[in-house]
């Protein structure tokens, strides 16, 4: 990752280049991997596809028991909480 250092800090995409923010400061990267079209319809792809649907259960369940849990998790200091949720049922669905 390339970080951004000038007085103006950039969010957005430029040509193959794109600027965003994360707590780690303003970064840029440049855009690459499969079409998406590709994905969705290439044979080749059949594992990601799958691979895909496995993750989007295993985020629903954490977004269940996120919203079950609302009230006790607006206070929460840990901004990671979601990711090890969501490894966990990815565990638990495998």
């Amino acid at each position: 990752m390339a970080r951004q250092s000038g007085i103006i800090p950039l969010k957005g995409t430029i040509g193959n280049i794109t600027f965003y923010k994360t707590k780690a400061g303003h970064l840029a990267r440049e855009k690459g991997g499969v079409d998406a079209s590709r994905i969705t319809t290439d044979p080749a792809f059949i594992r990601t596809r799958e691979n895909g649907a496995e993750f989007g259960r295993a985020g629903k369940a954490g977004k269940l028991l996120r919203t079950a849990f609302r009230a006790l998790l607006l206070n929460i200091g840990d901004s990671y909480m979601s990711s090890r949720l969501l490894l966990l049922f990815n565990e638990i669905l495998l």
